[in-house]
Parts: structure tokens; C-alpha cells; sequence
């Protein structure tokens, strides 16, 4: 075995270890992701339910809401990346197909831009909550 061989079948080593690693960080953003927004879901479930503390409540839980929105895009974004890996994974096995892999790549992008513009839609609520109150 040559010297190119041997520095190919590393670098094929290192770059299948980072993705191993990279499927592992991603699956657990999304489930954890999940699980924080299903949580803040509930509870603000539960303070909308009461009377009095609902109606108080309300410009606050609608910011909640949106923020709970944001957690699940970006849960489902990771989601959605951890895919992307495993047919990038695929293509490299020969089982899939470039342009496939370079289309959903593309969505995925359009998607992590949109989250981008929700996410600066929040803050300037929030802002807008917290200037009211003083």
C-alpha cells in the first residue's frame, strides 16, 4: 500500500468519525429541542387556562409562542441536517444521488434563513414587550 493510499484511507477514517460525531450532536439538538419546546408548550397551556393570570399574561405568552416556534424550527433544522449527513454518507457509499443531496442542501439553507429572520422577529417583540412596561 502506497503512501497516497494510506493518507486516503485516513483521511476517509477522520471524515467518517466527524460525521459519526456530527449525526450524534444533531440527533440530540432536535430531541432536546422537542422536548424544550413541547415543556414551554404545556406550561404556557396552563397559564392561558387560568382566568385572570391568562389575560394578564397574554402579550407575554405570545412571545412565548413565537420563541417556541423558533426552538421547533431549529429542532427540525438540525433534524433536517443530521439527514442531510446521512445522504451525503449515502452518495459517498454510492447509494444515493448528487443532485438530490445538492437540491435538499439548498432547501435546508432557505429554511436556516428564515429561522434567521423568526429569530430576529422574537427579539424585536420581546423588546417591544419589555418597552411597554416601564
Amino acid at each position: 500500500m502506497g503512501f497516497f493510499s494510506r493518507l486516503g484511507n485516513r483521511i476517509t477514517s477522520g471524515l467518517h468519525s466527524a460525521a459519526r460525531v456530527g449525526k450524534k450532536v444533531l440527533g440530540n439538538v432536535a430531541r432536546v429541542g422537542n422536548r424544550i419546546a413541547d415543556g414551554a408548550e404545556k406550561a404556557t397551556n396552563i397559564v392561558e387556562r387560568v382566568p385572570i393570570l391568562g389575560q394578564v399574561a397574554a402579550p407575554i405568552t405570545g412571545v412565548v409562542r413565537s420563541g417556541i416556534g423558533l426552538v421547533r424550527d431549529v429542532a427540525g433544522a438540525a433534524g433536517a441536517a443530521k439527514g442531510l449527513i446521512e445522504q451525503g454518507e449515502d452518495v459517498l457509499a454510492g447509494k444515493g444521488n448528487v443532485k438530490d443531496l445538492i437540491k435538499s442542501g439548498k432547501s435546508q439553507l432557505e429554511r436556516a434563513k428564515n429561522i434567521g429572520q423568526d429569530a430576529k422577529g422574537v427579539v424585536s417583540d420581546a423588546r417591544n414587550i419589555k418597552m411597554k412596561r416601564r
